[in-house]
């Protein structure tokens, strides 16, 4: 699938991502999908500036 954001313009990834980020955070989109965006353009920007949440594979499962 081809990305609908631009991958030469840095500034303009980073923008959409927080706009994206913003829409988790709200309980709009599940993080699994922010997560997913997210790691597409992981070349493009600086992932460590977003709230990615928690990854299920690092979660610990407690009984």
């Amino acid at each position: 699938m081809d990305k609908m954001i631009d991958e030469r313009d840095a500034a303009r990834c980073f923008a959409a991502l927080k706009l994206i980020e913003q829409l988790y955070k709200d309980g709009e989109i599940p993080a699994h999908v922010f997560r997913s965006i997210a790691n597409d353009y992981a070349e493009v920007v600086d992932l460590s500036r977003f709230d990615l949440g928690a990854d299920p594979s690092e979660e610990e499962v407690t009984a």
